[in-house]
C-alpha cells in the first residue's frame, strides 16, 4: 500500500510539472528529430522509465524463480538418493 501512495505522489508531480510546461521543444536522438510539447516529452520519458524498471524487475523475478526451482529439484534428488540407500 505505501508503494501505491508514493507512486501516486510521483505521478501527480510529473503530471503537474508537464502541464505547467507546455511550450514546444525539439528533441534530437541520433538521426531522429521530434518537435512536440514539453508535457508530452516529460510524460513519455517517465513512461519509458517505468517500463524499463518493470522489465528489469520482471527479469529479476524470473531469474530468482528459476534459481529457486533448480534448488528445489536438486534438494529432491539429494533427498531421494539418501532415502533409497
Amino acid at each position: 500500500m505505501p508503494f501505491l501512495i508514493v507512486l501516486s505522489a510521483v505521478l501527480l508531480v510529473v503530471v503537474v510539472f508537464a502541464l505547467q510546461n507546455s511550450q514546444a521543444v525539439s528533441v534530437r536522438f541520433l538521426y531522429w528529430q521530434v518537435q512536440s510539447s514539453l508535457a508530452v516529452v516529460v510524460i513519455a520519458a517517465t513512461a519509458a522509465g517505468v517500463l524499463i524498471a518493470v522489465l528489469f524487475g520482471s527479469a529479476s523475478r524470473v531469474w530468482r524463480w528459476q534459481r529457486g526451482r533448480a534448488a528445489k529439484a536438486q534438494a529432491r534428488s539429494v533427498r531421494g538418493k539418501s532415502d533409497g540407500a
